[in-house]
């Protein structure tokens, strides 16, 4: 072989495993970053907040801090309330935790509210005083590798959903649970509608779900885009594999879309028209694949999760409205 010949045979080589090496650490760093636990930057898309001369941005900004506020109120609400601690084993044996809230008034009525990405059970006390007032008991579970319950992985609904399931179990045979509603902001929007489309008790009479995505696989794809502006392959699917190594689950497979497809309870899909973490299409593309077992509310000037601060009245009518068609009030 020619001495030429060999050089280009090693240059292509060398080439080649610096191009995979960088793939691999690439993949390694968008799962430390997006789904392991103790990721320490974590970077999400939710529009360009940085302009201070853009009156729209400075409106931005002052809008967010209002909605951090609001939900800071909320968390000191909660923490002021009687709850009790419960507890469960998850299929993989996850110790997972959940505060619930007693009414005063035994309906048999329970709300389960089920928190965003890289949230925890107290940023939902906006939503646990609103059920709470209506009548409902209100549980308050932190979602696998958050809050206080173990995992070191973040699932974007996927295995949570199976977690959902078996909590549901225990509030019927531990509280009487009669009639279930679950409503989830963000990852537990998505978390709720995966929920959904698993088999359900009766007792599971509808479904909120305020800004969910279509997939865990498009909307990492959406923020790879908005982020990083890189092409979704091959990073997003070598990111897959290692989840799927790591975790146990692929992005492909976690999809909020098949799940809605299937014999799912009542769905109410609430979502801002001004989103931009997760683009208000996807509300779209879900309610077009429940075939006709959703109802669509789209927030004029609303953000991600911010339906309930643009039209507070409007969000609160519509949620009663809807539930009073599939909850006996």
């Amino acid at each position: 072989m020619k001495r030429r010949t060999k050089i280009l045979l090693w240059v292509i080589a060398i080439t080649f495993t610096l191009v995979l090496a960088a793939l691999f650490t690439a993949s390694w760093y968008m799962y430390n970053m997006a789904v392991a636990r103790d990721a320490k930057h974590v970077q999400v898309y939710a529009g360009d907040m940085d302009s201070p001369d853009d009156d729209d941005e400075v409106e931005a900004r002052k809008t967010f801090e209002e909605m951090l506020a609001m939900f800071e109120q909320g968390r000191q609400w909660l923490r002021n309330q009687p709850t009790e601690e419960m507890e469960q084993q998850s299929f993989d044996g996850l110790v997972l935790r959940a505060s619930y809230l007693q009414n005063e008034v035994d309906t048999g009525k329970v709300a389960v509210l089920l928190h965003g990405y890289r949230g925890d059970r107290e940023e939902m006390g906006l939503l646990a005083q609103m059920y709470l007032e209506q009548g409902y008991d209100v549980f308050l579970p932190d979602a696998r590798g958050h809050g206080q319950s173990e995992g070191d992985y973040v699932g974007f609904g996927w295995h949570e959903r199976l977690d959902q399931s078996t909590w549901i179990q225990q509030l019927i045979a531990e509280k009487g649970a009669a009639q279930i509603v679950i409503h989830g902001q963000s990852m537990g929007a998505a978390t709720a509608l995966m929920t959904a489309g698993e088999d359900l008790p009766d007792q599971v009479k509808a479904v909120i779900a305020d800004s969910a995505y279509t997939s865990v696989k498009e909307e990492l794809a959406h923020q790879m885009q908005e982020l990083f502006h890189v092409p979704r392959f091959p990073l997003l699917d070598l990111s897959s594999m290692m989840t799927y190594f790591r975790a146990g689950y692929t992005f492909g497979e976690a999809s909020t879309i098949a799940q809605v497809e299937k014999d799912t309870p009542p769905l109410f899909l609430i979502h801002g028209d001004q989103d931009v973490l997760v683009p208000t299409e996807m509300a779209k593309e879900l309610y077009e694949a429940a075939n006709g077992r959703a109802e669509l509310w789209v927030v004029p000037g609303a953000n991600h999760v911010g339906s309930m601060f643009a039209a507070p009245d409007a969000y609160h009518e519509n949620v009663w409205a809807f539930l009073s068609q599939h909850v006996e009030m």
